[in-house]
C-alpha cells in the first residue's frame, strides 16, 4: 500500500505548522508595538480562536458533503491571501488596527476545515493498523513547530519587522493549499438510518448519538479546561516566584516543548501495550500530578524540568485520542463528527485560561497552578470512573471494525 498522498499531506502540514508562528510571533509583536496594549494583543489571539466555535460544525458539515481535498485547499489558499493582506496592505500604507482585526476572524473561522478535515482524510490514506503512526507523525510536526518555529520567526522578526514576516506564514499556506488539492478524492457511503437522521444537526446530533464518543469529547472539554488556568498563570510565576526575566518564561515553555516532541515520538509504543480508553485518563491524572509540585518549586531549571516531563506526558493525548475516534466514527460522518467536536473543545482551554486569570486576582500563582493539577488529576480520574470509557477499556473498540470504504481513494 502507498503512503505517498499522506506523506503530501504531512510535508503540507509541517510546513504550515512553522508558519503558523511567524504569525503567531510576528502579528502579536506588531500589534504590541502599533498599540503598546496587552489588551488588543488578547483580542487578536481571541479573533483568531473564538470563530472556530462557530464555524467548526459548519465546515465539518462540507467536509462529509464534498471532497476533503477541496476544502482543505480552499481553507489554505484563502488563509494565504487573507495572511498577505496584513504586509501587502501596511506596505501600501493603508494598514489599521481594525484591519488585522477583521481578517484574523476571517482566517480563525476557515481554520477549522483543516483541523477537522485532516483528522476526517487520514483514515483514507492509510491503513486501519497505520492510523497511531500516522496521527503520531502529524502531532510531532506540530511540536516540532513549537521548538524551531518561535526562534526563526523572532529571527524574521528582528530582521525584516513584523509584517514582512507574516509573508512566510502566506507562503506556507499557498504550499499547503496546493499539496491538499493533489491529495485522492475518496469514495463516498450512503448515510443510513442514526447516521442520516443525526447529521440534520450539524454534526452535534451524531456526535451525542454514537457509543463512547460522548464521554471521550467529556473528557477532553474537562481536561482542557482544567489545563487552562496553567497558561495564565505561569507568566506571573516565572516572573514573581522564580523572579525570572522574560527569557527565563520562555525557558519554561522551550522545556514544555522538548518534553512534549518526545513523549509524542513514542507514542506507538505506548498504545500498542495499553488500551487507549486507560491511557487517556491516566495521562490527565499524570500531567496534573507533574504540575503541583510547582507549588513548591522557586528555581527555574528545577521548574523547566518538571514542565519537560509534565509535556512528555501530554503530548501523546490528542494523536492517541484522535486515532480511537477515528476507529469509533464511521467514515461517511466523521467530518462533521470531528467539525463539532472541534467547536466545542476549542473553546475549553481559552476559558479555562479566564478562569485562571480570575483566580489569579485573588490567589497566588503557585496555588492557581497546583487547582490546575488537581483538577486534570480529577478529571482523570473521572475518566476511569466513566461506566461508558470503563465499557470501552472491556474491548467495545473491536467492535467498531473498519467500515467498508475506508480504504477508498488509497
Amino acid at each position: 500500500m502507498s503512503y505517498r498522498a499522506f506523506q503530501r499531506l504531512w510535508l503540507g502540514l509541517s510546513i504550515s505548522y512553522i508558519g503558523d508562528q511567524f504569525t503567531i510571533i510576528a502579528l502579536l509583536w506588531f500589534v504590541l508595538q502599533l498599540t503598546g496594549s496587552g489588551a488588543a494583543v488578547g483580542l487578536v489571539i481571541l479573533c483568531f480562536d473564538l470563530p472556530a466555535v462557530v464555524t467548526g460544525a459548519l465546515l465539518g458539515r462540507l467536509l462529509d458533503r464534498y471532497q476533503p481535498r477541496l476544502i482543505m485547499g480552499f481553507d489554505n489558499l484563502a488563509r494565504a491571501a487573507l495572511i498577505a493582506a496584513i504586509p501587502t496592505l501596511y506596505a501600501l500604507g493603508g494598514l489599521q488596527l481594525w484591519h488585522v482585526f477583521v481578517l484574523a476572524l476571517l482566517a480563525g473561522a476557515l481554520a477549522p476545515a483543516t483541523t477537522a478535515g485532516v483528522r476526517a482524510f487520514v483514515p483514507h490514506l492509510v491503513a486501519d493498523a497505520g492510523l497511531d503512526r500516522a496521527n503520531a507523525l502529524t502531532a510531532s510536526s506540530l511540536q516540532f513547530s513549537y521548538l524551531v518555529g518561535p526562534l526563526a520567526a523572532g529571527f524574521a522578526v528582528a530582521s525584516w519587522g513584523g509584517p514582512w514576516a507574516l509573508f512566510i506564514d502566506a507562503i506556507s499556506f499557498l504550499l499547503m493549499g496546493l499539496l491538499a488539492l493533489t491529495l485522492p478524492a475518496i469514495a463516498r457511503e450512503p448515510r443510513k438510518g442514526l447516521h442520516a437522521a443525526a447529521s440534520r444537526w450539524l454534526g452535534f446530533g451524531a456526535l451525542f448519538s454514537l457509543p463512547y464518543v460522548p464521554a471521550l469529547t467529556l473528557l477532553s472539554l474537562v481536561f482542557f479546561f482544567s489545563y487552562g488556568p496553567l497558561e495564565a498563570a505561569l507568566p506571573v510565576y516565572s516572573g514573581q516566584t522564580l523572579s525570572a526575566n522574560a527569557g527565563g518564561y520562555g525557558l519554561l515553555w522551550t522545556g514544555f516543548g522538548i518534553g512534549a516532541f518526545a513523549g509524542v515520538v513514542t507514542l506507538t509504543r505506548i498504545s500498542s501495550r495499553w488500551r487507549p480508553s486507560i491511557v487517556l485518563p491516566l495521562i490527565a491524572v499524570l500531567w496534573g500530578a507533574l504540575l503541583c509540585p510547582l507549588f513548591f518549586i522557586r528555581d527555574v531549571p528545577l521548574a523547566m524540568l518538571f514542565l519537560g516531563i509534565a509535556g512528555a506526558s501530554w503530548a501523546p493525548y490528542t494523536p492517541m485520542e484522535t486515532t480511537l475516534l477515528q476507529r469509533l466514527v464511521p467514515a461517511e460522518i466523521r467530518g462533521q463528527v470531528f467539525g463539532a467536536r472541534h467547536s466545542l473543545v476549542v473553546a475549553a482551554a481559552p476559558l479555562g485560561a479566564a478562569f485562571g486569570g480570575v483566580l489569579l486576582q485573588y490567589l497566588s500563582a503557585p496555588l492557581v497552578i497546583a487547582i490546575s493539577g488537581l483538577a486534570c488529576i480529577l478529571a482523570g480520574l473521572g475518566g476511569l470512573a466513566s461506566p461508558s470509557l470503563r465499557e470501552l477499556q472491556r474491548g467495545g473498540l473491536e467492535a467498531a471494525a473498519l467500515r467498508p470504504g475506508d480504504a477508498a481513494g488509497r
